[in-house]
């Protein structure tokens, strides 16, 4: 099956632009032309492109997924390469899932103590005595500690509000 350009945005969600830069920059390949220079795209460039879109998804960049696709070419001899290169991606990816579960944990920890103080609040207790992180002047005496590069990040405190919360 053929598609035009229209319909392969179509079909895919992606942009005309999108598709353009990608074929300009290498990444969809197996582009045919029609005599009057319409872009056409087959089965083959319709396999390159969701390639692009998984390796994009697995993390990597537009530049390092046309390394990855350049190193393709080369066949069975750039296999080690390209193992190191999803490694790599891999190792990335697991890194922003630390990352986020770090900022799921933070969360947690100012949902869980703004719910305990709420709920002193409700009761007529000083809601600041509950959670003293987010009191009335700002959050105050909140813990830091440095990252892998020496730049402050929150810590989270010690002392953990409670779980059963309302």
């Amino acid at each position: 099956m053929k598609y035009s350009i229209s319909a392969l945005a179509r079909k895919t969600g992606l942009s005309i632009h999108t598709l353009r830069f990608y074929e300009k920059e290498g990444l969809l390949r197996h582009v045919e032309r029609t005599d009057s220079g319409r872009r056409m795209y087959g089965e083959a460039s319709l396999g390159c492109l969701l390639g692009v879109l998984c390796l994009k998804q697995a993390g990597m960049t537009l530049p390092q997924i046309k390394i990855f696709f350049d190193e393709t070419v080369r066949g069975a001899i750039s296999l080690d390469s390209r193992v190191e290169m999803i490694q790599e991606a891999r190792r990335q990816l697991e890194e922003k899932m630390q990352d986020i579960q770090r900022g799921m944990d933070l969360v947690d920890f100012f949902l869980n103590g703004t719910k305990r103080a709420a709920q002193a609040a409700s009761e007529g207790k000083n809601p600041d005595e509950v959670f003293p992180f987010i009191t009335l002047s700002g959050i105050v005496n909140f813990p830091f500690m440095k990252d892998s590069q020496g730049k402050l990040e929150p810590a989270l405190p010690d002392t953990e509000p409670e779980n059963n919360c309302p």
